[in-house]
């Protein structure tokens, strides 16, 4: 069944983080393009910023850009053609070459948000899975079906779902993070360890009950 995983990762962990720090209110879309090919890693760039020449000359002087060309230009809007490093294009491929489809993909001052349309769940969890593996570990936002609610929680203890929901509430899942798991602790007087602890097992369950392709049968977790 038809799943989709919204993803973020931080502007330090991906690429363009010294063109975000130069220029702080700028925001990119990549254009959605039929090319997978890693010698020519999705291209086209469009770009939003009240700095437009600050942003082109960052943006040739970044690490992660080899050439940059400015195809044309709107005000505060741009479009970009960029020749990426080797690097970065290894990183935007660990994105776009996946056996999912690229819905969208795009960033602001503090992340970049990846939105993935995959075949099924155990596609997406095998995905997440090498993405983990090469060190990425992005945030997932949300996974969902296409064709099924996106309700269902499953399966959480109290003590899981109180903390998870606390964490939420003081957006503790948010770039940046709005709190801390030693502020996290305090509300529940017991240790960031233990915190730690109830959240991992948490999102591990809900993970799994997400990404396998059925819940039915499965056994809530403490």
């Amino acid at each position: 069944m038809e799943t989709v995983v919204v993803a973020t990762v931080p502007t330090d962990r991906f690429i363009l983080e010294e063109t975000v720090e130069q220029v702080p209110d700028v925001e990119f879309e990549f254009l959605q393009s039929a090319i997978h090919s890693s010698n020519s890693t999705m291209p086209f760039l469009w770009t939003s910023t009240s700095e437009p020449d600050e942003l082109d000359t960052s943006l040739q002087d970044d690490p992660s850009t080899q050439r940059v060309r400015r195809l044309s230009i709107d005000g505060s809007r741009a479009l970009y053609e960029v020749d990426w490093t080797a690097s970065a294009a290894r990183l935007i491929d660990e994105f776009a070459e996946t056996d999912g489809s690229v819905l969208d993909v795009q960033g602001m001052s503090d992340h970049w948000e990846f939105q993935i349309l995959f075949p099924d769940r155990e596609t997406a969890s095998e995905t997440f899975q090498a993405w983990c593996d090469d060190g990425i570990s992005p945030s997932l936002s949300r996974i969902g079906n296409l064709s099924c609610p996106e309700d269902n929680k499953g399966g959480l203890s109290p003590t899981q779902h109180s903390t998870i929901t606390q964490a939420f509430e003081a957006d503790y899942y948010k770039v940046p993070r709005g709190t801390t798991l030693e502020e996290l602790s305090s509300g529940f007087d017991v240790s960031h360890q233990a915190v730690s602890e109830r959240l991992r097992r948490g999102h591990s369950h809900l993970v799994e009950q997400m990404l396998s392709e059925t819940t039915a049968g499965v056994e809530s977790r403490l």
